[in-house]
C-alpha cells in the first residue's frame, strides 16, 4: 500500500492558502485518475472548496476527512472523545483563565493610574485578545502530520484499495468551524438524511481507535459491518460508541448518519486523548494506523441506505 501519510506530509505540509490547497488538489486528482475516478472542486458559498471524488448521490458510503491545516498554538487542541466533561472544561477553561488574568491586570493598572472606565475596558480587551491570539493563533502551523494529513492519507488509501461503491470528500475550512462540511449538508439535506458518512480525523497517533456514531448511524447496517471489520485486531484496541456520552468537534457530527473515526493514546487513568495537535509537536503519526484503517474500511460491503424511522 502506498505511503500517502509521509508523501503528503513531505510535499504539502501546510494547506491554508489558496495556492497551497490547489497543490494538494492536483495531487489528489492525479491519484484518483490512477484508479479511474474523477476528482473535482465543489465550491460552496463561494469560499469553501471541498474536493469530491466519485458519485456522491449513488455511493452507499462516503469517506471523508478535512484537508485544511490549523494555526499554530502554544497549547494543544486536546481532544478527549470519551470524556466530554474534561474535554469541555479544557476547551473553555483556557479562555476563562485568560479572561481572569486580563481582568486582574486591568484592575491593577486602573488602581495605580486612576484610569477612567473606558480606558480600563480598552486595556482589558487589548490584554485578553492579545494573550489569546498570542497563545492560540500564532500563524500557520507548519507541522500537521496527525491533524489532518493522517485523515487525508486514510481516505486516499481506501480509495485506491476499493475505488468502487463509495465516494470520497476532503473538506475545506474545518479548522474555521467545520464550514466546508456544514455548507455541504446545507446544500442537500435530503441526500444526507440516511447516507452513511465516515470521517477520519487525527487517526495517525495512538493504538486506541475510537469510532463514534450519530443516532441514525448506529441503526444503519454499515455500523455493524464496521464492528466486524475493525474489532479483534491484536495491535489495536477498537471501541465503537454512540454520540451520547462522547465529545468531538469533527465534520461528521453535522450529518444525521455520520460516523467519526480517530486514534487516541490512553493515560494511566484510562482517559483517551489526542496529544500535540495544533502545535509544533504534531510531527508524529504512524503509517501502520493508516494501513490498518484503510484495509478494514475498504472491505465494507456496499449497502443501500434505508430510511431509519
Amino acid at each position: 500500500m502506498k505511503d500517502y501519510l509521509n508523501e503528503i506530509n513531505e510535499k504539502f505540509p501546510i494547506r491554508r492558502t489558496e495556492e497551497q490547497k490547489k497543490g494538494l488538489f492536483e495531487y489528489v486528482k492525479s491519484e484518483a485518475e490512477s484508479v479511474g475516478l474523477n476528482a473535482r472542486i465543489e465550491q460552496l458559498e463561494k469560499k469553501h472548496n471541498n474536493i469530491v471524488i466519485g458519485d456522491i448521490e449513488n455511493a452507499s458510503v462516503v469517506y471523508t476527512a478535512h484537508y485544511d491545516t490549523p494555526a499554530r498554538s502554544l497549547l494543544p487542541n486536546l481532544m478527549m472523545p470519551r470524556n466530554p466533561g474534561l474535554a469541555y472544561a479544557y476547551a473553555f477553561g483556557i479562555p476563562l483563565v485568560i479572561a481572569f488574568a486580563s481582568l486582574g491586570i486591568a484592575y491593577a493598572l486602573q488602581a495605580v493610574f486612576s484610569l477612567p472606565y473606558p480606558a480600563f475596558a480598552a486595556i482589558y480587551l487589548a490584554l485578553y485578545f492579545g494573550i489569546f491570539f498570542g497563545i492560540m493563533r500564532r500563524g500557520a502551523n507548519k507541522t500537521n502530520k496527525n491533524d489532518n494529513t493522517s485523515g487525508v492519507a486514510t481516505v486516499l488509501s481506501i480509495m485506491v484499495e476499493n475505488p468502487n461503491g463509495a465516494a470520497y470528500i476532503l473538506f475545506d475550512n474545518e479548522e474555521k468551524g467545520l464550514l466546508g462540511s456544514k455548507a455541504l449538508l446545507k446544500s442537500n439535506k435530503k441526500l444526507w438524511a440516511n447516507k452513511p458518512l465516515i470521517n477520519f480525523d487525527c487517526v495517525g497517533l495512538g493504538d486506541n481507535i475510537v469510532v463514534v456514531a450519530m443516532e441514525k448511524a448506529e441503526k444503519h447496517p454499515v455500523f455493524a459491518k464496521i464492528a466486524d471489520a475493525v474489532v479483534g485486531n491484536d495491535n489495536y484496541n477498537v471501541g465503537l460508541y454512540p454520540k451520547k456520552g462522547s465529545a468531538g468537534n469533527t465534520d461528521s457530527k453535522n450529518f444525521p448518519c455520520g460516523i467519526s473515526v480517530m486514534a487516541c493514546k490512553k493515560n494511566k487513568k484510562g482517559v483517551l486523548y489526542t496529544p500535540y495537535i495544533h502545535t509544533k509537536r504534531d510531527t508524529v503519526a504512524s503509517s501502520e494506523n493508516i494501513y490498518f484503517l484503510a484495509d478494514a474500511f475498504s472491505k465494507l460491503p456496499a449497502f443501500v441506505c434505508e430510511e431509519t424511522v
